[in-house]
Formats: structure tokens, C-alpha cells, sequence
């Protein structure tokens, strides 16, 4: 009984973190998990139909689009900044800081543990493998895994292009029209 007291109470407790934050861009429709840790969310854009799985990190100062449809399992971490380390000012970093956009696309799942690092454009139908460090840019309807993440293989556009069309979607985002 006192379990689900707890449960009930941070499930209200999120909700009302979320809607105290100021963001760039929140969509309708968007399903944020529980222990949640975000930076700067007013460069933060959720677009409609995005889930972001529990334990979320996403520092946005540099700013983050993650755009509809989009699902996250847990435990994933999106940086939209990094330290400037090649530097003669002092050790082992500059005071100063990097600035690079995220941009994840439309339909893309990324896995459990997934790290995104400033500057990393996803394009529309990507998947991540769980637990990969995504250094760089893919195209869309890739599927890419790994430390760092590599091209593992291209999914068939022929198959998504007409589950989009029909409208076919996992339950976890239950699209509003």
C-alpha cells in the first residue's frame, strides 16, 4: 500500500517538474518517464509522439530536436555541449565550452544506455543499439551500434515508408489524432 503511494506521488512529482521547465519546443503527446535530468530546456525541442525512457540525461545548451515519433529506452545521455581540451590555457581543459546541436529524426529508436554526443544529426527512421556511443551523423533508416557507433545495416525503405503511410505505430506513443 505505501508502494504505490510512493509511485503515485512521483508519478505527479515528474509531471509537475515537467511543466515547470521552460522549453524551446514541447509537443503534444510527449511521454517523459520518471528520474529525469535536463539541462537547459529552453534549447530543448520534443516534437509530438516522442517517449523518453527513465533515467534521461540531456544537457540541450547547445540545443537538442528530437522530432515525432521518436522513442528513447532508458538510461540514455544526449550532450549538446563538451569542454574545449586542445588548448594552452590550463589543464586538462579550457574554461570555455563547445557548443554543437543535436538533431534526432523522426521515428528513431534509440536503445537502453545510449550516448549521443554534441553534433550528431540522426536521420528520419534511425535505430541505436543499446549501450553505443554516437560520435557522428548517419543517414536516415540506418541502424548503428557500437563504441564508437558504426553503420550496421540499412533498414528496408520499401517496408517503413508504408508502415508510415498506413499510419502504423507502436502502442508505447498511441498517436493522438
Amino acid at each position: 500500500m505505501l508502494y504505490r503511494l510512493y509511485c503515485v506521488f512521483r508519478k505527479y512529482w515528474y509531471r509537475y517538474l515537467l511543466h515547470r521547465m521552460k522549453f524551446k519546443y514541447f509537443g503534444m503527446n510527449v511521454k517523459v518517464r520518471g528520474n529525469f535530468r535536463w539541462g537547459h530546456t529552453y534549447n530543448l525541442e520534443l516534437h509530438d509522439n516522442v517517449v523518453i525512457g527513465e533515467n534521461s540525461f540531456i544537457n540541450a545548451r547547445g540545443g537538442v530536436v528530437i522530432k515525432s515519433g521518436t522513442i528513447t529506452g532508458p538510461d540514455i545521455m544526449i550532450f549538446a555541449e563538451n569542454h574545449i581540451y586542445d588548448t594552452e590555457e590550463c589543464v586538462p581543459f579550457a574554461e570555455e565550452f563547445s557548443f554543437k546541436k543535436v538533431v534526432i529524426g523522426e521515428n528513431c529508436w534509440i536503445g537502453a544506455k545510449a550516448f549521443i554526443l554534441p553534433g550528431v544529426e540522426l536521420g528520419e527512421g534511425c535505430v541505436v543499439a543499446g549501450g553505443s556511443v554516437v560520435t557522428k551523423s548517419f543517414p536516415p533508416l540506418s541502424v548503428i551500434g557500437g563504441n564508437p557507433a558504426k553503420l550496421l545495416k540499412q533498414r528496408d525503405a520499401r517496408k517503413y515508408v508504408s508502415a508510415k503511410q498506413k499510419g502504423i505505430y507502436v502502442s508505447d506513443i498511441a498517436r493522438q489524432v
